[in-house]
């Protein structure tokens, strides 16, 4: 499903952010990327949604190879991805309900399939009663529900969460993943979520990849790992 192979990235500036990197990731996984500041995440994360393109290697989404893609191909295939981010990114002067149906609305998705679909994923992020509410009247975790509800609006294939528990205390932090979960199993999406928070790597455990320095220096397969920063 997700496939990269000897991909490296290098910036303008000279900086080697990903050296050969080889990942496979299946159809309806849950994997958390880990590792300390700089060691390739957010490069890894951009590579993946089309945001930047990989010096060398490939990289392969679905049916997509993303590297390769022009650059009106580039929206088309945003589609099929959803994007967490730990500062959430919603419109403040939009209602929870619009907020999500902006997402379906920007693909020209008929309204009455807009409605059904907003209804059904507030549903699953437990926010039906919050619809007509705005984002600055919800709290933080709440606010993280909304923006995980955009992102997998249009039915993607692959989720990234990028630190989606970053602004979050403890236990607002678990409700996301269970949240998370719940996704993972009932829409059968892939997820891919970059973390710093290693109680939630060992407390949930999952196939867990660790960067360092743009090399992939561990792949656990049972997830779960030490803090040794």
């Amino acid at each position: 499903m997700l496939r990269l192979k000897d991909v490296s990235k290098r910036y303008k500036n000279g900086v080697n952010a990903l050296y050969e990197v080889n990942l496979t990731i299946s159809q309806g996984e849950f994997v958390y990327i880990i590792g300390p500041t700089g060691s390739g995440k957010s490069t890894l994360i951009k590579v993946l949604n089309g945001e930047e393109i990989p010096t060398k290697g490939e990289v392969s989404v679905g049916d997509f190879n993303v590297g390769k893609l022009r650059h009106s191909r580039v929206p088309i295939y945003r589609r099929n991805i959803g994007v967490v981010f730990q500062d959430f990114k919603l419109l403040e002067k939009k209602t929870v309900f619009e907020n999500v149906a902006f997402a379906l609305e920007v693909v020209n998705t008929p309204r009455m399939e807009v409605r059904k679909r907003v209804r059904e994923v507030l549903r699953l992020v437990d926010l039906s009663e919050k619809a007509n509410a705005y984002p600055l009247e919800l709290s933080g975790g709440q606010q993280q529900r909304v923006a995980i509800a955009r992102a997998i609006a249009n039915k993607p294939m692959l989720l990234i969460a990028d630190e989606p528990t970053g602004n979050l205390d403890p236990e607002k932090s678990y409700e996301i993943i269970d949240l998370l979960e719940r996704i993972n199993q009932e829409e059968e999406t892939t997820i891919l979520m970059v973390t710093h928070d290693i109680d939630i790597v060992n407390n949930y455990k999952k196939r867990t990849i660790a960067l360092d320095s743009g090399h992939i220096v561990a792949d656990m397969n049972t997830g779960g790992y030490m803090n040794h920063e």
